[in-house]
């Protein structure tokens, strides 16, 4: 079983924070209208698999959004097309608006990349990420390397 102190302030670093903005377009006879903001890609490589991330906007008054859109994780593969050599899991975790969401994924590789797609309709988005610094033990994992160094 894996047990992590994620409990403890200290165990977390701040990472990431920044404020995105939507376009505005102008429309002819006054007003604008919003170019929503497109996929966010954090410009980090990750080596730690237990993130938190917050992400924030402005709402409306009169509005009630809980939903704050997703995040993804890729790897590199080392397979290029194009020029890419990113891998990403079709998998994406919804994430709360104006919440702590803790996001564990697996250590498949030894570093990765997140991207966060807000909803179309936000205007703003305010995200932050902190990275998990403590230890980390799988209970089960030593269980298996004691009885394997006792063979």
């Amino acid at each position: 079983m894996r047990q992590l102190q994620l409990s403890n302030s200290a165990n977390w670093e701040l990472v990431h924070n920044d404020n995105v903005l939507a376009a505005l377009l102008p429309k002819e006879g006054g007003g604008y209208k919003v170019v929503p903001i497109p996929e966010i890609e954090i410009a980090l490589l990750f080596d730690v698999f237990v993130l938190a991330v917050r992400v924030a906007t402005n709402v409306p008054p009169n509005k009630v959004w809980k939903f704050a859109g997703t995040i993804k994780q890729s790897v590199s593969t080392g397979i290029s097309i194009d020029g890419s050599q990113d891998a990403s899991f079709n998998r994406r975790y919804p994430l709360f608006l104006d919440k702590i969401n803790l996001c564990l994924y697996p250590p498949i590789s030894n570093s990765y990349s997140v991207s966060i797609k807000v909803p179309d309709w936000f205007q703003d988005a305010s995200i932050a990420i902190w990275q998990y610094t403590g230890p980390d033990y799988d209970a089960d994992l030593a269980r298996i390397e004691s009885k394997i160094d006792a063979l």
